[in-house]
């Protein structure tokens, strides 16, 4: 799965470099320099550029930086919005995080993170607000046993790895029947040494 930054990073950097721009443009279109360029304001974009922006990376990251403003501001004015509005938002919010955790947009942590977050800014009730963040927890760690389950199941099916735990049996007690290790090193760095050696050998292509 694709490495993603905490997305309370990416909304805080997100803010500030949507700041940042916002203050450039006002500077500039304050500025005399800015005044007297119009025309050069309204030319078209070089053709490398306008077909970088319309390409569909550049359009999946203009909906990313969307769903972080969404979210930023969901969040910050949740508790001033109608129920029905809010209820909405947190729906809309929810099938982004439905998709972006799908295709590897958000990790399983972000997304509990974001899913609880919802529940609190939309649940008023403790009582069912605590039992929906329960659920929220008890459905992810389902997830992640199954995940386990699975990765398990492939790695009794690998020869490469039945290979290499054969060669572990035999390492270790090899290492551990050792008087002496060379190198000046300790009996576990020398074991963890010779098992690395091992598992490149096994997954050597």
């Amino acid at each position: 799965m694709k490495k993603t930054l905490p997305l309370a990073i990416l909304l805080g950097a997100a803010a500030l470099a949507a700041g940042g721009a916002w203050m450039a443009r006002s500077s500039d279109a304050a500025s005399p320099q800015a005044a007297g360029h119009d025309d050069d304001a309204r030319a078209p974009a070089p053709p490398e550029l306008a077909a970088l922006q319309a390409s569909p990376q550049a359009e999946a990251h203009r909906e990313r930086m969307r769903f972080e403003r969404e979210a930023r501001d969901f969040f910050a004015h949740a508790s001033s919005l109608r129920a029905v509005e809010r209820s909405e938002r947190a729906d809309a919010l929810t099938r982004q995080i439905d998709r972006y955790e799908a295709t590897g947009g958000l990790s399983a942590g972000e997304a509990v993170l974001l899913r609880t977050a919802l529940v609190k800014a939309t649940v008023d009730d403790p009582v069912r607000q605590a039992e929906e963040v329960a659920a929220i927890a008890d459905r992810y760690r389902a997830h992640a046993d199954q995940r386990m389950a699975a990765f398990a199941e492939r790695q009794r099916n690998d020869p490469r790895f039945q290979s290499y735990k054969a060669r572990e049996a035999q390492v270790v007690a090899e290492v551990m029947a050792m008087p002496t290790v060379p190198a000046g090193l300790t009996r576990d760095q020398y074991l963890r040494q010779r098992l690395q050696q091992e598992r490149e050998r096994a997954y050597a292509p």
